[in-house]
């Protein structure tokens, strides 16, 4: 089995690279499989993320949705967007466009409350010289 998802049972050369499972296919679905080894029954992981992006259908009217305080992060990110939107408009480069995010590093400790967890992470997550980008917390 190919893990990917992106193998050459995944996608169609012939057909400009389209996904072999899709909407009309169920997405090649394997239901025995699904019971036992892999919750999805989808084989590789691309192909799992194609079927859910193509399956969620019609964009929603989310002008209409009440988010509240569990909704933190989807607000900061649309706000960061919106923010990027507004800017790009005008002619300003976006926040954290010009950053370079490829040596950053992911990085979980427990730490008693008295620890101030920015000054024994950010080390542990940003490079020495690399800039911590200002939009990389939420608190």
């Amino acid at each position: 089995m190919d893990d990917s998802g992106n193998g050459p049972r995944h996608v169609n050369k012939q057909n400009e690279y389209r996904a072999t499972g899709n909407r009309r296919n169920g997405w090649l679905v394997d239901r025995n499989r699904q019971r036992s080894e892999n919750f999805t029954g989808i084989d590789g992981i691309n192909a799992q993320d194609r079927a859910v992006q193509e399956s969620m259908g019609e964009i929603v009217d989310r002008s209409r949705e009440h988010l509240g305080p569990a909704d933190r992060a989807i607000i900061a990110a649309r706000r960061l967007l919106s923010e990027a939107v507004r800017g790009k408009q005008k002619g300003e480069t976006p926040r954290g466009a010009n950053m370079k995010y490829t040596g950053i590093r992911a990085s979980e400790k427990v730490f008693s409350k008295d620890i101030p967890w920015r000054d024994v992470l950010l080390p542990e997550m940003y490079p020495e010289g690399e800039k911590v980008p200002a939009i990389a917390f939420i608190s």
